[in-house]
């Protein structure tokens, strides 16, 4: 009996380490090791890319605004310029990084304070020409000055979520 019990001693002692080692080893890999602190920075950084990722394509294909050519969008533009409606006019940006549009309103916003909405207006209709690139999803207008030399870009981008044109920038 005595021998018994040694061996069920034995084996609940060295059944014990073992366990201890391996559960040291699963938490050392699993939670303190750097390896799993970077595993764990890595799982979140994709954790947050997927979520803005899905976000950006979220307010993409919602966003409505804009026409099917970029000369139908500029002449929207153009049209909200003429009505004093910054709100509107601003929608047919492309949306920032942010999912925001604040820049162009606060641009718009200023030039509007200098009384020049419909001089900008009556200048993209007037002078803005289009120009295309090799990339059928970009398109330019540029507006010439008195020296024929180019003063004003507009380069624009076709959102592929809503399939709209959009001013990327101004």
């Amino acid at each position: 009996m005595d021998s018994k019990n040694s061996y069920q001693k034995f084996l609940g002692i060295f059944l014990g380490v073992m366990l201890v080692i391996g559960g040291g080893y699963w938490l050392w890999d699993g939670y303190l090791s750097s390896a799993a602190k970077a595993r764990r920075f890595v799982e979140n950084q994709v954790e947050q890319i997927e979520k803005a990722e899905k976000a950006y394509i979220a307010a993409m294909t919602a966003d409505t605004y804009g026409g099917k050519t970029p000369k139908e969008t500029l002449d929207l533009f153009v049209a909200a310029l003429k009505k004093g409606d910054i709100d509107l006019a601003s929608k047919y940006f492309l949306l920032d990084e942010n999912l925001s549009r604040e820049k162009w309103v606060s641009h718009l916003v200023s030039v509007k304070e200098a009384g020049l909405l419909n001089k900008m207006a009556s200048d993209i209709t007037l002078l803005a020409k289009e120009v295309r690139g090799s990339d059928p999803k970009e398109a330019a207008f540029e507006i010439l000055n008195s020296k024929g030399i180019v003063s004003v870009v507009i380069d624009m981008r076709l959102n592929e979520y809503s399939k709209l044109w959009k001013i990327e920038s101004l």
